[in-house]
C-alpha cells in the first residue's frame, strides 16, 4: 500500500506541467500563444471557433483583394506539432540504469566479483539519479480542407492530440539492497527491481465538419459556427519495473482503453468596429470521462471537458493583435490540478509573403509554466504556404510546430 501511494503522489506533484493549451495544434495560432478564438485564419477556424471560416465575406467592410483570398479553396496538409520537457534526462538515466542491471547481471552469472561491484555501484548511482525525475510531452498532428461558399463556408477536419508523463518512482528498498551486496558472495541471481517507470497517456482523435453561418444584425457582420465530429479517447498507463521500462511501449494494447464518442464545438464571432473581432468558442459541449487500465492496484480518469474561450482582435494594416482567456477551467485527468489560460500576441505582416509572430501563455492558476512562442509564415508563390512555430519556458519546456497549406 505504501508504494502504491507513492508512486500516486509522485505522479500528482509531477504531472502539473504536461497539460498543454489546447486540443490541437496550429503553427500560426501557437506561434502567437495559442491564441485564435478571434484572431485565427480560415485554415486554422475548424480547430479553433468554426465561426471564423465566414469572416470576410462579401458584405463585409473588406477590399476586394482580401475578398477574393477568403474565397479561396484551401487544404493544409499537415500540420504536426510537439511541445514537452525532460530537464531531468530521465529518459538516458533509464538507459543507463538497464545497462548497469544486466551488467550485473551478467557478472554474477559469471561469478565476477570485480565486475559484480563495479555494476552494484553503477546501479545505486542510477536509481539515485532518478529519484524524483520526470519527462512530459504533447504532440499532436491535423489536417484540413476548406470549402468555400458565400452562403455557408465550410470544413471538414481531422486531427489527434497526445497528452503523456513519464515518472521515475524509485524504492529506497532497491538502494538498500544493493548496497548490501557482498561482491564476493553475491545471490545466484537478482530479481527485478521494486523501483518503477511510468507513463500516463490520455490523446483525443477528432472528425468532423465545420460550419460557419454568416449573419448581419443592424449591420453589424456576425458569424456563427458549429463543429460537429466523431471523437476517439485513448488512454494509457504503463507501470514496469525499472529494469524493464522501455517509454516506446506505452501505446501497447494491454496498457491502453479507448471509447469512440460524438462530440461538438460551437463558436461565434463579431465584428462591432472596423478591424476589430470579438469571439466566443466552446469546444467539446458533452463531458467524457475515461478509466485508464489498472496498473500498481492504481487507475486514473482521463477527461474530454467543456472549454469556453473568448477572444478579441484588433487589425490593423499589417499588424494583429489578439488576447484570449479561458473562461473555465479544466483538467486533463481528474486526479491532477486543474488548468486555465490566458494567451497573448500578436503578427507582424512584414511583407506579402513574410509574416512574423510572437506570443505568451499563463495559466491562471499557476499549475503549469509560462510559456513564450515565437514564429513565422511563409508564403510562396500563389498557391502554397509554410508556417512554423517555436516556444519555451521553465524546466527546459520546448516546442515546435510545422504546417503546409495550399490555396487555390
Amino acid at each position: 500500500m505504501q508504494k502504491r501511494l507513492a508512486l500516486a503522489f509522485c505522479l500528482l506533484v509531477f504531472a502539473s506541467n504536461v497539460q498543454a493549451s489546447g486540443l490541437y495544434f496550429e503553427a500560426r495560432s501557437d506561434s502567437m500563444g495559442g491564441t485564435g478564438v478571434a484572431a485565427s485564419n480560415r485554415i486554422g477556424a475548424s480547430f479553433i471557433n468554426p465561426a471564423l471560416l465566414s469572416i470576410l465575406t462579401p458584405h463585409s467592410s473588406y477590399s476586394a483583394a482580401e475578398i477574393k483570398k477568403a474565397q479561396q479553396f484551401s487544404l493544409l496538409l499537415p500540420v504536426v506539432g510537439a511541445e514537452g520537457a525532460d530537464s531531468d534526462n530521465m529518459i538516458d538515466k533509464f538507459d543507463s540504469l538497464q545497462d548497469s542491471y544486466d551488467g550485473l547481471e551478467a557478472a554474477i552469472n559469471s561469478g565476477d566479483s570485480s565486475d559484480v561491484e563495479g555494476y552494484r555501484d553503477d546501479l545505486v548511482i542510477d536509481l539515485e539519479s532518478l529519484k524524483g525525475n520526470r519527462a512530459e510531452l504533447s504532440a499532436g498532428i491535423g489536417a484540413a480542407i476548406v470549402i468555400p461558399n458565400e452562403r455557408m463556408p465550410m470544413a471538414v477536419f481531422y486531427k489527434s492530440y497526445l497528452d503523456a508523463v513519464g515518472i521515475a518512482d524509485i524504492a529506497q528498498s532497491d538502494i538498500d539492497t544493493l548496497n548490501t551486496l557482498d561482491p564476493l558472495n553475491p545471490p545466484a541471481d537478482i530479481t527485478d527491481l521494486d523501483s518503477q517507470g511510468v507513463v500516463l497517456a490520455g490523446g483525443v482523435t477528432d472528425f468532423g465538419v465545420a460550419l460557419s453561418f454568416p449573419l448581419s444584425i443592424v449591420n453589424m457582420p456576425v458569424r456563427v459556427g458549429v463543429s460537429p465530429k466523431f471523437q476517439r479517447i485513448d488512454t494509457y498507463h504503463y507501470s514496469v519495473n525499472a529494469n524493464n521500462f522501455d517509454a516506446d511501449d506505452f501505446d501497447d494494447d494491454k496498457y491502453r482503453n479507448n471509447e469512440n464518442v460524438f462530440n461538438l464545438d460551437i463558436g461565434v464571432a463579431f465584428e462591432p468596429l472596423d478591424a476589430l473581432t470579438i469571439g466566443l468558442s466552446a469546444r467539446n459541449l458533452f463531458s467524457k470521462t475515461i478509466k485508464t487500465v489498472e496498473a500498481q492496484g492504481r487507475e486514473f480518469h482521463y477527461q474530454v471537458e467543456p472549454l469556453i474561450t473568448a477572444g478579441a482582435a484588433y487589425d490593423w494594416t499589417s499588424i494583429t493583435l489578439t488576447t484570449d482567456i479561458d473562461l473555465v477551467e479544466q483538467s486533463r485527468f481528474k486526479e491532477f490540478d486543474a488548468v486555465q489560460y490566458w494567451r497573448m500576441g500578436g503578427e507582424f505582416k512584414a511583407t506579402d509573403w513574410l509574416s512574423l509572430r510572437m506570443g505568451y501563455r499563463h495559466d491562471l492558476k499557476d499549475n503549469s509554466v509560462d510559456i513564450y512562442s515565437f514564429g513565422t509564415g511563409f508564403a510562396i508563390g500563389q498557391a502554397f504556404k509554410l508556417d512554423m512555430s517555436g516556444s519555451y519556458g521553465e524546466d527546459d519546456a520546448i516546442g515546435a510546430v510545422l504546417q503546409t497549406s495550399y490555396h487555390f
